[in-house]
């Protein structure tokens, strides 16, 4: 039988909440091996539907370069590029089972507690108004006295505090099959201080949570990855590995040195989790989202109806640039274009870049036609060198 865990408040007349531990999603699999192995099912699903797209050319209206390019410039074949890609998901369910050996159950139960504790805040909130407003000359008695006839949640937050109404919080309790909580009598709460509550702890603190382990990966990526340009003995010995893709694919987004597999991504998603205090639900969710994300900026295709381009300016072409050898000091960000637009990084100047788009592709084109028997990485070096020349000219 699974263990019980009481979580009582200091509060009088506070509800005292039973803590169990929570059911698996799946019952032949934990949620916390789940959640480990979920960003490489995803990974492996949108890889390879985009793979598919390239192979049978679909939607090439939307591709970023044309897809001859690939043959001609990237140094890496698909192949050892998968091989790779391979080693970086091992490494990933490995780490990720070796932190989370031991782990139980995250325990559940105490939503009518937290929410009871949420709803003693929110009531607390109105306590300073009678001193805020008698301070700039208004009677706060007698302004909340007037009011209570049109608004009596109005009148009692004049008044400093709200009085007790018909709800109880027994009907939370009795309205969440899923709880197990014995919860006082003696303590009522408004619809108003209910509702905020329950939208604090089922929505706004999850949410913060989330922009917190944004913030954590965002920021670490910008300035490990930024590094590894500024430092040309990390250029040379792990980051260049990443940029001898010069035109990106799906599958081919986290192919990388180890060591910038470990430090730069992995890492960063170990300490957002543990600041952020993420569930193994809550990691399932942020982890399948910047999967999708990774996936989607190394993808190669700019679609229209993207969702996450309505949000962000940081998408395939934001992050494609920055595979060029051209734009390898911009665009540094992966999830969002603050620091890169704090700092100066962001490549702006979108006429310039489509013209050194359109330069490269046609030496691409001219090299192909003058060695059709070439092999990629050629090509390509002999391609760079014409780019550079060119690029002094700009």
């Amino acid at each position: 039988m699974a263990s019980k865990t009481t979580a009582s408040l200091t509060a009088s007349s506070s509800p005292y909440c039973v803590l169990v531990p929570q059911e698996p999603l799946l019952p032949w699999i934990s949620d916390n091996v789940l959640a480990i192995l979920l960003p490489t099912v995803v990974y492996a699903v949108a890889g390879g539907f985009f793979h598919l797209l390239d192979v049978y050319e679909l939607f090439g209206s939307y591709r970023i370069h044309p897809s001859q390019d690939e043959l001609k410039r990237n140094h890496v074949t698909r192949w050892q590029c998968l091989q790779i890609v391979v080693r970086y998901h091992v490494m990933q369910i490995v780490i990720g089972l070796f932190l989370s050996y031991g782990n139980e159950p995250p325990m559940v139960g105490d939503e009518a507690c937290k929410i009871h504790q949420a709803a003693n805040v929110v009531r607390s909130i109105p306590n300073p108004v009678p001193m805020i407003l008698n301070t700039i000359g208004i009677d706060a008695r007698q302004l909340s006295q007037s009011t209570r006839a049109s608004s009596a949640t109005l009148a009692h937050i004049i008044g400093g505090k709200y009085q007790p109404v018909t709800n109880s919080i027994h009907a939370l309790n009795s309205s969440s099959s899923s709880s197990s909580n014995i919860l006082s009598s003696n303590d009522n709460f408004t619809d108003l201080e209910l509702t905020l509550a329950k939208v604090s702890v089922t929505i706004l603190t999850p949410l913060l949570q989330y922009l917190l382990a944004l913030i954590v990966v965002d920021t670490w990526i910008y300035f490990t990855h930024r590094l590894c340009h500024v430092n040309r003995t990390l250029y040379r010995l792990v980051h260049a590995q990443h940029h001898r893709i010069y035109v990106p694919y799906a599958y081919g987004a986290v192919y990388a040195h180890w060591l910038e597999s470990l430090f730069l991504d992995i890492l960063s998603f170990v300490l957002a989790g543990e600041i952020a205090r993420l569930s193994p639900r809550q990691s399932m969710l942020f982890g399948t989202a910047a999967t999708i994300k990774t996936i989607g900026d190394h993808c190669g295709y700019v679609f229209p109806w993207d969702p996450m381009g309505w949000f962000n300016k940081n998408g395939p072409e934001f992050h494609d640039l920055h595979h060029q050898s051209w734009g390898l000091k911009y665009n540094f960000s992966t999830y969002t274009v603050f620091w890169d637009n704090l700092l100066g990084t962001t490549w702006a100047d979108k006429e310039a870049a489509e013209k050194r788009y359109q330069r490269v592709r046609d030496l691409t084109r001219r090299k192909g036609a003058s060695n059709p028997e070439a092999e990629g990485p050629l090509v390509n070096k002999e391609m760079e060198r014409e780019v550079t020349v060119e690029e002094k000219k700009v």
